[in-house]
């Protein structure tokens, strides 16, 4: 009896050593599911990005567009839940450029020295509500201070998120912001196009502009041409209302925006084209806005002070005129016989002489006289007509 009981209790310490050295031996050995954590400059990681994406949390991570090559990749579960932006909380799409998803793995302390990309360059991402029942998506945040997982709270049904939310995000009735500024300028881009194509006088007559941060440019986002426009308050300095009825791939889309109207500056031009030497009436003349960065300092914005005028320049039609374009007529052409007059002590002479110079009335041209031949300033008195004054002999 003591011989068998001796038996079974060696037995039992048999066994006990062997399941032992059998627990050592796959502690030991690498399990199939298992992957190595280490991450070191040998490491190569390769990911594919997942482009279009539909997220129904406003916090977008790293797993949410990204998928890795290896499902076994090293480090993966906890670089997957590393956050990489927050969704638009106006509901626009979100564009993420691939090249930017180095600095949040670089945030996560995960950097290998080699990392092969493949998918699209660009990833639109898509924010929609949870559905009433739907988990939201379970989170976590890594911070590059500890590389740790805090995981956020699960909600389940008739529960409420802890998510660090931005109040706009958990608000669906809040107001939409206005547009980026890219974004914007694409639509005045279309709106100005369109204001040419319907009402091009005003385009003549006004300097238009429209407000970038207004949030009535939100609905044209996708505009892709514009098929009326429509004021709805009189066209005049100041704030104008218009309304916008455009298409896009979704359909027609419509919005009223503000704009604020300026007139340009007047400034002459000739209403037919005129020759140089050409004398101007009222009716050569008329009134024309300009922008005002397109109109240089000595261009004339008062008709009256250019009737009776003589051209000095060949105008044309719509043409700004500057004050070197016109001048006083002139009276006295070089190469005329023109009539002398000199004055002086009351006594007045009269001869003739050739003219060598043009003259207006005033100026001083130079003339030379026939017998004998000699060179003299004279003043243009009239058409044809110099005068030469002298002083008055003084008598001592």
């Amino acid at each position: 009896m003591f011989l068998n009981l001796r038996f079974v209790l060696a037995a039992f310490t048999m066994t006990i050593a062997t399941i032992a050295i059998a627990g050592v031996a796959d502690a030991q050995r690498p399990n199939a599911g298992s992957f190595d954590v280490t991450i070191d400059a040998n490491t190569r990681w390769s990911f594919r990005t997942v482009s279009p994406v539909t997220v129904t949390s406003p916090i977008v991570r790293l797993g949410d567009v990204v998928q890795p090559i290896d499902p076994h990749q090293s480090g993966w579960q906890r670089l997957s839940r590393s956050a990489i932006g927050l969704v638009p909380v106006s509901g626009r799409t979100m564009t993420i450029q691939r090249d930017r998803l180095n600095k949040a793995i670089l945030n996560a302390e995960a950097t290998p020295h080699v990392i092969d990309w493949h998918g699209p360059t660009e990833i639109q991402v898509d924010y929609r509500q949870p559905r009433p029942g739907e988990r939201v998506q379970p989170v976590g945040f890594v911070t590059p201070a500890n590389s740790g997982t805090s995981p956020a709270p699960v909600p389940t049904p008739g529960q409420t998120s802890d998510l660090p939310n931005h109040a706009d995000d958990a608000n669906p009735n809040a107001p939409p912001l206005p547009l980026s500024l890219v974004d914007a300028k694409r639509v005045i881009h279309w709106f100005e196009l369109s204001m040419t194509r319907f009402y091009p006088d005003v385009a003549e007559t006004y300097e238009v502009e429209v407000p970038n941060d207004q949030v009535a440019l939100v609905p044209l986002q996708h505009l892709t041409g514009v098929t009326n426009l429509e004021s709805l308050t009189p066209i005049r300095d100041g704030v104008c209302r218009f309304k916008i009825i455009a298409r896009s791939v979704g359909g027609p889309i419509e919005s009223e925006i503000e704009v604020r109207m300026t007139s340009h500056p007047k400034f002459v031009v000739p209403t037919r084209s005129m020759g140089r030497g050409q004398r101007i009436g009222p009716t050569d003349l008329e009134l024309k806005p300009f922008p005002a960065d397109q109109v240089d300092s000595q261009a004339i914005s008062d008709i009256e002070s250019l009737i009776g005028k003589e051209t000095r320049n060949n105008l044309r039609v719509g043409q700004l005129i500057d004050y070197a374009d016109v001048g006083a007529p002139i009276l006295v052409h070089r190469g005329d016989l023109i009539e002398v007059r000199v004055r002086g002590g009351g006594v007045t002479v009269t001869t003739n002489a050739k003219s060598l110079a043009d003259g207006a009335e005033s100026d001083l041209i130079e003339i030379e006289t026939l017998n004998p031949r000699k060179r003299l300033i004279a003043r243009v008195a009239q058409h044809g007509v110099v005068e030469i004054v002298t002083r008055a002999p003084v008598v001592r």
